[in-house]
């Protein structure tokens, strides 16, 4: 087998591991800060998919410049129903 660059790992000082580390949490605290805030609009994000799912059944959407087409209930989508079917931030 060939011995290839990518394969080689230069070895971190212990100044890089600890800038590592702080810049890790400091990620990790800015994620769960976005988590938090997404989490709380998810009452008001059910608001909007069931009145946007009421404007397709209704008004329809544009298929075509101001050609309309209103979607029969059989057609909207279900809520799948799985623990992070809501979840917006990955």
């Amino acid at each position: 087998m060939a011995n290839r660059v990518q394969d080689e790992k230069p070895a971190w000082s212990d100044e890089i591991k600890a800038w590592m580390k702080e810049n890790i949490a400091e990620q990790d605290e800015r994620y769960q800060a976005i988590v938090k805030e997404m989490e709380e609009l998810n009452p008001d994000r059910q608001d909007w998919y069931a009145r946007f799912l009421e404007i397709c059944r209704t008004k329809g959407f544009n298929m075509n410049g101001d050609m309309r087409r209103a979607i029969p209930d059989e057609e909207i989508p279900e809520r799948p129903d799985r623990p992070d079917a809501d979840r917006v931030v990955w």
